[in-house]
């Protein structure tokens, strides 16, 4: 079972997925007085009005960060599903679907996800950075 946690300022509610986490720290280094691995909670909703904060986890490669506007009630996406092949990395999915496992259960109800490309995951079938680790090379 996945953990989620929620953060909210009022008018969004960021969640956080760890298991979907790459560790790819663009939210670190797009918008570190809202997230930083060093502080308990490591997000900070008062570090940063709401678009900047939207526009940081848009930024999110895995999917682990997403956010919902408490007013529009809607997620962001809103699209129907996409899928994305990043070099050398996961295939990145976004928008409304959903991830059924081997043994028919619903392992994500909806993208964002990072979906392991190179075998080498410990969070299969969820990327969890791995490719870098083993030369993933997808150019063969």
């Amino acid at each position: 079972m996945q953990v989620m946690k929620a953060y909210t300022n009022g008018e969004i509610v960021v969640y956080w997925e760890p298991d979907k986490c790459v560790h790819s720290a663009n939210c670190v280094k797009g918008l570190p007085a809202v997230f930083n691995h060093k502080q308990r909670p490591w997000i900070n909703m008062q570090g940063a009005d709401s678009e900047e904060i939207m526009k940081a986890i848009d930024n999110c490669p895995s999917g682990a960060l997403s956010y919902k506007r408490v007013d529009a009630g809607k997620d962001r996406g809103g699209f129907a599903a996409r899928i994305k092949v990043m070099k050398g990395g996961p295939l990145l999915v976004e928008g409304e679907c959903r991830l059924i496992g081997r043994g028919g259960e619903e392992v994500a109800s909806c993208g964002p996800f990072a979906l392991c490309r190179c075998g080498a995951s410990r969070k299969k079938p969820f990327c969890d950075g791995s490719h870098s680790r083993v030369d993933f090379d997808d150019q063969g």
